[in-house]
């Protein structure tokens, strides 16, 4: 699947864990994105995260590890979607 510019997704967090609750958006952006659709990553992702919310995203990939970068020097959650993705293809038992 081929993104072109950068799009970010706002996810209904009411049934998730407390520190999850003021909001969580996912980002997502091409796989070579330009200068204009860093800063655009950037500066959406730093007005969302100064109002408290946890950034979701795909650090393997060069828009979601400019997200996880502001959200972890702006200090609020973030989660790993590709942790997630290897979760659900192979999920951890107890015995293991």
């Amino acid at each position: 699947m081929r993104v072109i510019g950068m799009r970010v997704f706002i996810i209904d967090t009411s049934n998730m864990a407390p520190e999850l609750q003021g909001g969580l958006i996912g980002v997502e952006g091409s796989s070579t994105p330009g200068a204009a659709e860093k800063h655009e990553c950037i500066e959406t992702v730093s007005t969302y995260v100064m109002d408290g919310w946890a950034i979701a995203a795909d650090p393997s990939t060069p828009i979601g590890w400019l997200a996880a970068l502001t959200a972890k020097t702006a200090c609020v959650p973030f989660v790993n979607l590709t942790r997630i993705a290897l979760d659900v293809i192979t999920p951890r038992t107890s015995d293991g």
